[in-house]
């Protein structure tokens, strides 16, 4: 991916869409935005609204956040119903998976953002980073308000209960585990966990192991569910083993409040954990005694010989294909995104303008090599559509796997089933 190249240089509203056609009328513009629920992200957005609608008076933008586990049900069922907000803000899956073969986004707007074509939009960013947003046509969409890579964060201070030097973090998943069990001798029960919150984080963690151990969910083309291949199996195995069978810890204890996600690892809870640059930044907000004990280095790997594979995510704002308000919408996500050192020094979002890494507020990341570092191994996941059901698929397998023991190729074996029906 060209990614890598560019990376590697671096070691509450109503429910319908808004009035009016597109400035007609007299000239006042009601635009409706949904999010999910970041308070980082929020406290800025509303920041922006605010300056927008001061800058331009005859605009008028009714913001509303929606709670983390009913998002993706609550604006996917308004778009598809013709409703909706003008403005959404969702992942690169779900607009690929969902958003994209239904038709429910507008193509971009270039004279929104003072260009004159989409090519001239897309030269700004780092190449590669805009594919969470097109169709199969290579038609765009949308522009990022966030770009994840992933990594890993340990607790230097429990580390230093064990034993363990923190100058040495665990370079694979089976060291993952040989410290976890020291950790657990040191008093810290909740060495390593995953969050088991929405349908969209189990298909994050999934997609993450796969990513590495060569499996996958469907095929290239979106067509074939592929949740048999041994690569896939391999997954699984090793979530089962980081999660139950190992015992470093009890997978039952993970924090469920997809507000704050990363609760047991900001309060000292938990000693270990897979992270992203917003995932810090929360941290910090919440808990900054513990912050200072926590190290961000490069996400483990299958095995000390594996070449290293991350996973990308993109979150980026669209627009409702029902919106009359298509021109102005456009206006105002171009506002958004022309205020990236803001995302980055506020909220720890990336948005993966070219450049972006010697701009002052990055540089001031204390983990920016590793990011950047994460950047240049990772990729999008392949998606297939119905994505929605797949990835509830996906959440019942690793469920029947992981808290009920059930053999992970017979998990995999019934969730294959049930994803090529979703997809076929």
């Amino acid at each position: 991916m060209a990614i890598v190249a560019a990376f590697a240089v671096v070691a509450t509203g109503s429910v319908g869409c808004g009035g009016g056609d597109d400035g007609a009328g007299d000239g006042n513009v009601t635009l409706t935005f949904w999010t999910h629920t970041h308070p980082p992200m929020i406290e800025l957005n509303k920041k922006l609204i605010a300056e927008y609608e001061s800058k331009n008076p005859n605009v008028k933008i009714e913001y509303q956040t929606i709670p983390n586990t009913e998002f993706n049900t609550k604006m996917l069922t308004s778009l598809s119903t013709g409703a909706g907000p003008d403005v959404i803000n969702m992942d690169d899956n779900a607009l690929r998976g969902e958003y994209l073969p239904k038709r429910l986004l507008a193509e971009i707007d270039p004279k929104a953002f003072g260009k004159s074509s989409v090519d001239e939009v897309e030269a700004d960013y780092v190449p590669g980073t805009l594919d969470g947003a097109k169709d199969a046509e290579g038609k765009l969409y949308g522009v990022p308000s966030e770009f994840n890579g992933t990594a890993f964060a340990i607790n230097t201070a429990h580390f230093k209960d064990a034993g363990l030097d923190p100058a040495k973090p665990p370079k694979t998943w089976q060291e993952v585990i040989d410290y976890g069990k020291k950790l657990n001798a040191a008093g810290h029960k909740q060495a390593f966990n995953f969050l088991y919150l929405h349908s969209g984080w189990y298909s994050q963690w999934f997609q993450t192991l796969t990513n590495q151990t060569g499996g996958s969910i469907v095929s290239a083309d979106g067509k074939t569910a592929t949740l048999e291949s041994e690569g896939t199996k391999e997954a699984l195995r090793l979530w089962v083993e980081l999660a139950r069978t190992s015992g470093i810890s009890d997978p039952k204890t993970s924090s469920r409040d997809a507000t704050v996600p990363y609760q047991d690892l900001a309060s000292g809870t938990q000693s270990m954990a897979i992270v992203y640059p917003w995932s810090m930044d929360q941290i910090k907000e919440s808990n900054p005694d513990t912050y200072k004990n926590l190290a961000v280095v490069p996400l483990p790997q299958p095995t000390a010989t594996s070449t290293p594979v991350n996973r990308v995510y993109g979150y980026f704002w669209a627009v409702n294909n029902a919106s009359k308000q298509k021109t102005e919408a456009w206006k105002f996500i171009s506002y958004l995104a022309s205020q990236k050192e803001r995302w980055l020094t506020d909220v720890s979002f990336v948005q993966p303008v070219k450049g972006w890494e010697t701009s002052a507020p990055a540089k001031a990341l204390p983990f920016i090599d590793v990011i950047a570092q994460s950047y240049s191994t990772g990729k999008y996941d392949q998606v297939g559509p119905h994505w929605a059901e797949v990835q509830d698929t996906i959440r019942s397998a690793v469920d029947a796997a992981v808290f009920d023991g059930k053999p992970v190729d017979e998990a995999l074996r019934e969730a294959n089933e049930a994803v090529q029906r979703s997809i076929g």
